[in-house]
């Protein structure tokens, strides 16, 4: 019964020492797990007593997961006019480029649609094209405001203010460099 306990109190700090490797750092393109167990079977031609009874294995599997690559969603700019206090510009999102977007996707796009093409006061993000054309019509038919309700997501206003619209509408307004 002693060798048994040892086995069990050996085979809880292997799994310690597996589980804490003492290094604070992210991983960046894996993830590594590993699993360790302590297999104890007693024999019973021998006993206890005399040492030898017990047989212990120690089995460690590794696991590596590749994490997704992290980005957002590619677009282009398909409209631009300049005026006084800086371009306004709409944009389509490539679909392809992405499963699902958060709010968090559409401020990367934001961030980097400022710093790349600057000046940028105003845009419009749009994930179809139907929404892009219907954008700035006065009277929109029934078609061309389900295309703006379904399709137009994000717009920047004075080149710093995010704010949300249609699917994403209650994710609110958020600012840039915030």
């Amino acid at each position: 019964m002693v060798r048994f306990r040892q086995a069990i109190v050996v085979g809880v700090a292997v799994l310690l020492v597996a589980s804490c490797s003492g290094d604070d750092e992210p991983a960046e393109e894996a993830l590594t797990s590993t699993t360790a167990a302590t297999i104890t079977t007693l024999s019973e031609s021998a006993p206890e007593s005399d040492g030898g009874g017990a047989t212990t294995t120690t089995t460690t599997t590794t696991t590596t997961t590749t994490l997704p690559e992290l980005g957002f969603p590619e677009y282009s700019i398909i409209s631009r006019e300049a005026t006084e206090n800086g371009d306004i510009v709409v944009v389509l999102l490539d679909r392809e480029t992405y499963e699902s977007l958060s709010d968090i996707d559409l401020y990367n796009v934001m961030s980097d649609l400022v710093e790349q093409f600057a000046p940028v006061y105003e845009a419009h993000v749009v994930e179809t094209q139907a929404a892009a054309d219907a954008l700035f019509v006065d009277d929109p038919t029934d078609d061309q405001q389900t295309a703006l309700d379904n399709g137009y997501i994000a717009r920047l206003e004075e080149g710093f203010r995010i704010v949300y619209v249609g699917p994403l509408e209650d994710s609110g307004v958020a600012i840039l460099g915030s």
